[in-house]
């Protein structure tokens, strides 16, 4: 038996594209939980109005799960939604992003066919724009560039048994962002089977426009510098941009992408303010 989760919070305008892609998943979970953080627009009319009746779910509206209250109301809400779910088998996505018809089918698969504690789902981007097209193969790199045994995955595409959420505390509540890495790391310690499941993919809406591409980069690197992830290497690409900023700029606009130093400046600013804060 499998309990699905996700979060939501002010979603009216991606909302019904991604209920539409649950409805035509060709298997259901056997339970939906929903934790919204107190939306102000349809959010919560839209799931309940077009959710299909073959699927049982329950919105659970909390507003400590906004950032008004909380640090962290993402990993909140799903905390709430994980305890609340009836199944021992968790599977976690946004509902910012677009379901593969056949994900639940593929994650399940996992569990029961490859007897997993732990599935590393994947995730596309989904590009509606030129800029998108531009930045999307380093949001999401060519699978065939992704060393399996490592790939810490993004709760955008995860399943896990509820025990190990249980084991480590649930998700990390101190920080907006980095959440799902955290909890990645402690629940990869102690699982004793992972699989990486590239089939069980979903599309993510990756930024659309350069200024949205900053602010995700900075929260991103705030993430991980608030919850001290990665420092050595993060470490090190802060001391490479302020000593060496000339090898680091040959680098990077010798490569195709012209948008890799982008990356590079504005997650490390966000790591270097979320350290010391």
């Amino acid at each position: 038996m499998y309990s699905l989760i996700t979060t939501v919070f002010n979603e009216e305008k991606s909302i019904i594209e991604f209920i539409e892609s649950l409805n035509s998943q060709t298997v259901y979970p056997n339970e939906f939980i929903i934790v919204d953080g107190g939306s102000k627009d349809k959010t919560v009319q839209f799931l309940e109005e077009n959710i299909c009746a073959e699927i049982p779910f329950r919105i659970i509206i909390d507003k400590k799960c906004s950032k008004k209250f909380s640090k962290g109301p993402i990993a909140k809400g799903r905390n709430v939604a994980i305890s609340n779910a009836k199944y021992q088998n968790i599977l976690v996505t946004d509902a910012g992003c677009i379901l593969d018809k056949n994900w639940v089918e593929q994650m399940i698969f996992s569990f029961e066919n490859k007897k997993a504690d732990i599935v590393s789902g994947w995730y596309k981007a989904r590009v509606t724009n030129d800029f998108q097209k531009e930045i999307a193969n380093i949001f999401c790199p060519a699978i065939d560039k992704v060393n399996k045994k490592t790939f810490l995955p993004s709760s955008r595409s995860l399943g896990f048994k509820k025990k190990l959420w249980t084991q480590v505390k649930g998700y990390p509540e101190e920080s907006y962002t980095a959440e799902d890495t955290l909890f990645d790391i402690r629940i990869f310690k102690i699982a004793e089977n992972i699989i990486f499941n590239e089939k069980a993919f979903v599309y993510w809406n990756i930024p659309e426009n350069i200024e949205e591409l900053k602010q995700k980069l900075y929260q991103y690197g705030y993430g991980e510098g608030q919850q001290k992830i990665f420092l050595i290497k993060n470490f090190l690409k802060v001391v490479s941009l302020l000593f060496f900023p000339v090898l680091v700029l040959a680098v990077f606009f010798g490569k195709k992408n012209k948008r890799v130093f982008t990356f590079y400046y504005y997650f490390s600013k966000g790591f270097l303010k979320g350290l010391f804060n």
